[in-house]
């Protein structure tokens, strides 16, 4: 199977400890990395099957990439996220139907409102909005049967709603748990993350957590050239820094 399908990454929602509001508004600028692991199925074309990469396979490939999130909150609750990440992956790949030579490039783009509510002392944030995908893949087979090059743009965008459940097990460590659903130009798509994040510093907080984003895209007609399908599920554990002022 090509390497084009190592570039499936994620944008993750990554909240520090909120502050209480010196002014009106609250903001958080959290960079992090992922090491995912990637399974599902994907189609080029005519050419395509199951996919199954480890993290090693998306390290080994990895030319160029980052991940970043911004949050903001007002004292009334409202607020909004922007996540961003992207993924340049180019190499040498082997497959049953000969060796390839894979350039990808993902980006995934969220932007949504939220709304954060206290209930018994755990925080709760609902959210909503859209989650933007941008992909660029081109494949050089250099041998077999189906030798040649094969190249597909896509992009698409789906409306998502979500919640995020946070709770409080000492001063320095949190809880937290998060989920959103949804469905526009793809067919489905869910995102699925817990683990623990540390308010050591005043100002700072380091996250470590799993996340599973699953997403089902298909375009074209299936058989032809011109088909582009995208079924799979992308996790991992995500480490990040988040900065709050």
């Amino acid at each position: 199977m090509p390497r084009t399908v190592l570039a499936l990454t994620v944008g993750f929602l990554l909240q520090p400890q909120p502050m209480a509001a010196q002014d009106k508004w609250d903001f958080v600028v959290a960079p992090y990395v992922l090491a995912p692991s990637i399974g599902g199925t994907t189609t080029l074309g005519r050419i395509g099957g199951d996919v199954s990469i480890d993290p090693g396979d998306v390290w080994k490939n990895l030319e160029s990439g980052g991940m970043l999130r911004i949050e903001g909150r007002h004292e009334t609750g409202f607020g909004f996220a922007l996540d961003y990440s992207f993924m340049d992956l180019g190499n040498g790949a082997s497959s049953p139907i000969g060796d390839i030579r894979a350039d990808y490039n993902q980006s995934v783009f969220e932007a949504v409102a939220t709304y954060q509510m206290d209930r018994n002392g755990d925080q709760v944030d609902l959210y909503a909005g859209l989650r933007h995908w941008d992909i660029d893949a081109k494949a050089n087979i250099l041998t077999g049967p189906a030798t040649g090059q094969v190249n597909h743009k896509a992009n698409w965008t789906d409306p998502i709603i979500g919640l995020r459940w946070q709770r409080r097990l000492s001063p320095e460590w949190r809880l937290m748990m998060q989920g959103d659903v949804g469905s526009g130009e793809s067919e489905f798509t869910w995102n699925a993350m817990g683990g623990f994040a540390y308010d050591r510093w005043e100002n700072t907080s380091v996250f470590i957590m799993y996340r599973a984003l699953g997403v089902d895209y298909e375009k074209g007609t299936q058989g032809t050239s011109s088909y582009f399908e995208y079924d799979t599920v992308t996790q991992g554990i995500l480490a990040g820094v988040g900065f709050r002022f």
